[in-house]
């Protein structure tokens, strides 16, 4: 099945929030924020599950409970495209590294492929047993991780759609997916606050870590690889040594669930929650080093890309971080509303 990724365009309006951060923390400043609008056929924006950018940093797509896959321009709100192929629920979307495909998954099961490059859409053969909560691409793309409501975590090639290994998962909810840096190891975990980690080539699994009391949201491993970050309901950030299993940490994020985590840069990791915010911790010092306020609801959702940031969640608004040092005033944008259509 072959379908155009861009075709009729529709925009958003954007309003701006201004930022709280720490005194003596790195600077990161609201670039501008994005409020979604209903499809024609809904009556309520969506609440955002998933943001994903482009690795040219230019797009991103936008994933939610309305059923459909925005295509954004990150600096302008306007809505390229909108993918209604799914029938119920995305609750993940994924680039692979060389920005060539997009990977999208949900309720309704299906794992759909998307070709960006040559703007057609290629619909995957194959159903995952369950709900989709997660995805993720390996280091070079050769490797897409699936994840959801099942004890087993599918690792495909998305060239050819062939699953490569069956995993054993911790628990039957799986809430978060991540591969290593180098590709050569995978993390999952979910309900009963167990991280597993098995061998990518191999499919074996090397080892459990015991990480939280609670159902874990977020998982991402530290840039070099040798630690795991995870966050989740039961209100704190573990830091554990990849190789070993050794907790390095245990944060209190304070009277906030932990939704999202996402690396920031080498030394900084990332964290959405319940608190309506986003705080910034240093891996070096294991400290709140920033944070930032705006969104009204859950931060269910963020991604870095060099030096932006997008979070977004259950307020259905999205906003856009500048995680860099140069000094700029936000902007302010009023795009026109038009009707989404292919």
């Amino acid at each position: 099945m072959y379908k155009h990724i861009l075709g009729a365009t529709a925009a958003v309006a954007t309003l701006v929030v201004p930022s709280i951060t720490l005194a003596q923390a790195p600077p990161v400043r609201l670039s501008h924020a994005l409020t979604l609008k209903p499809a024609v056929d809904r009556l309520h924006p969506p609440v955002v599950s998933q943001v994903a950018i482009h690795p040219a940093e230019k797009l991103m797509a936008v994933a939610g409970d309305d059923h459909y896959v925005r295509i954004m321009e990150i600096s302008t709100g306007r809505v390229l495209f909108t993918l209604k192929d799914h029938t119920d629920w995305v609750r993940a979307a994924v680039f692979s590294p060389d920005g060539k495909t997009l990977a999208t998954a949900g309720n309704d099961q299906q794992l759909l492929l998307w070709d960006v490059q040559e703007n057609i859409q290629l619909r995957s053969t194959g159903e995952f047993p369950s709900v989709v909560t997660a995805l993720d691409f390996n280091h070079d793309g050769s490797r897409l991780a699936v994840a959801g409501f099942a004890d087993v975590i599918a690792i495909h090639n998305p060239t050819t759609g062939d699953v490569l290994h069956k995993l054993k998962a911790a628990s039957e909810d799986q809430r978060t997916v991540c591969f290593s840096p180098d590709g050569s190891k995978v993390a999952a975990a979910g309900r009963n606050g167990v991280i597993r980690i098995w061998n990518t080539n191999s499919g074996e699994r090397v080892r459990d870590i015991r990480a939280h009391a609670d159902r874990i949201h977020g998982l991402v491993f530290s840039a070099d690889g040798s630690k795991v970050i995870s966050g989740g309901e039961d209100r704190t950030l573990k830091i554990h040594d990849a190789a070993s299993g050794h907790q390095l940490a245990s944060i209190s994020t304070g009277d906030a669930k932990t939704f999202s985590v996402s690396l920031a840069n080498d030394d900084t990791v990332a964290t959405g929650g319940s608190d309506n915010e986003v705080r910034m911790w240093s891996l070096t010092s294991y400290q709140e080093v920033d944070h930032v306020a705006g969104h009204e609801g859950t931060v269910a959702t963020l991604d870095v890309h060099g030096q932006t940031m997008i979070s977004s969640g259950f307020d259905t608004t999205i906003r856009v971080w500048d995680l860099g040092t140069a000094q700029k005033s936000p902007p302010v944008l009023t795009v026109p509303v038009s009707r989404f259509s292919k």
